[in-house]
């Protein structure tokens, strides 16, 4: 099937297409999280063994994201996005039917396996069509746009949860698995004007992951993001239990205090927008570095002083969701964009990191739990801290994404 080349399309239905396409990843893991302490009871598993499902997905999508990249420099983007949305669809209906949680468990790590692609890949369509200087307008807009996954994602699978039971929420993300391969089919044309051009080889990514790692400003800007997802996804990966099991809101009423958040993500993304147009990078970057280390400290300190309530959470991690989106698509236009020729390794090497600091951060949030909410906010405050170190270390050294 032909489609009409990719500089044909207007910018609106590449946001539209973008977005969908990276929601991916927020619909893969906000649709459940109503149902975690449901799925635990069902099951018969482990506050640990429930996470897990959430960490091993973070493995399994930060390394699938070492192959996906590559292979769409080589190959182009359609293809390997089609292949990837196939896989998603199959591991999901897995999920959907998995009769215990080592199976559960084994599905979510298919699932990430082609899931990973919708991230990469759009982050590295966009490389393909805009120059580095124009790439955070765009990514701060997908990020706008895209606060609408995870603020419906965990309404929907609430009352997904309530109607039909914790097994529904996966096959949500299979019929979502099922919608955004049609659309790809149907609309997406190849991006990738430099496919064919890398020979795809063990030496050949080594050899392009080894030019990322020196560049000083990739490594700057990989690690600020690694600690900026980390710290967002303590939330992701503890809130249903601290807000649900802790301090007793109701599974259908997850969603909506999750929105309180996604709104400041949103009002970040704005932000970052509107910012990109006067600051560079590092500068919208340190911003958003201080409103989530304020933001933080004021969680943690509100927990260990026993303000024990829904407010004392989310009012700050509202905060610190606008620190985190002013840094994300700030620090990944920086990282990529002095890579045009290999995006899509770019794209998948800083992802890694990324994915395999939350990752981390979900079991050290499962481990810091103690039945309040002190273990939890203690976390969150930590890899703000850790972010802000990097960031007057490592990032505030180079000038934007241009020395090396």
């Amino acid at each position: 099937m032909s489609t009409p080349p990719a500089r044909e399309r207007s910018r609106r239905s590449w946001l539209i297409y973008l977005t969908v396409l990276v929601a991916t990843g927020p619909m893969s893991i906000d649709l459940y999280l109503p149902a975690m302490p449901e799925m635990s009871r069902a099951l018969g598993a482990s506050i640990g063994e429930v996470q897990t499902t959430l960490s091993i997905f973070m493995i399994g999508f930060a390394a699938s994201q070492l192959v996906a990249g590559p292979l769409s420099d080589r190959y182009g983007r359609r293809p390997v996005i089609v292949g990837g949305m196939v896989l998603y669809f199959a591991a999901s209906a897995l999920c959907w039917l998995a009769p215990s949680i080592e199976l559960l468990i084994a599905g979510r790590l298919l699932q990430a396996l082609g899931a990973c692609v919708g991230p990469v890949l759009g982050r590295a369509i966009v490389r393909d069509l805009y120059e580095p200087q124009h790439a955070v307008g765009v990514l701060a807009a997908m990020g706008t746009a895209m606060a609408a996954a995870p603020a419906l994602a965990p309404i929907l699978g609430g009352l997904l949860l309530e109607d039909f039971g914790w097994r529904a929420p996966f096959a949500g993300m299979a019929a979502f698995a099922a919608l955004l391969l049609g659309i790809t089919l149907l609309t997406l044309p190849e991006t990738n004007a430099h496919r064919g051009e890398t020979p795809i080889s063990l030496r050949s990514i080594a050899a392009n992951f080894a030019t990322l790692l020196g560049h000083r400003a990739f490594r700057a800007y990989a690690a600020l993001l690694a600690f900026a997802f980390g710290g967002i996804f303590c939330f992701v990966s503890g809130s249903s239990f601290v807000l649900i099991d802790v301090l007793g809101l109701a599974p259908t009423n997850f969603g909506y205090a999750f929105a309180c958040v996604v709104a400041g993500l949103a009002l970040g993304s704005i932000l970052a927008g509107r910012l990109a147009r006067s600051l560079r990078p590092h500068e919208i970057a340190g911003i958003g570095v201080a409103a989530m280390t304020a933001a933080t400290l004021a969680m943690a300190g509100l927990a260990w002083a026993g303000v024990a309530t829904v407010a004392a959470i989310l009012v700050p991690m509202a905060g610190a969701a606008v620190g985190v989106a002013m840094i994300m698509p700030t620090a990944m236009a920086a990282s990529i964009g002095p890579f045009p020729r290999i995006a899509g390794a770019a794209s998948s090497l800083a992802g890694f990191v990324q994915g395999l600091t939350a990752a981390s951060s979900g079991w050290i949030v499962a481990a810091a739990h103690d039945g309040t909410t002190r273990g939890f906010a203690t976390v969150m405050a930590g890899f703000a801290l850790a972010a802000a170190l990097v960031y007057v270390f490592q990032v505030r050294n180079v000038s934007g994404a241009g020395r090396s």
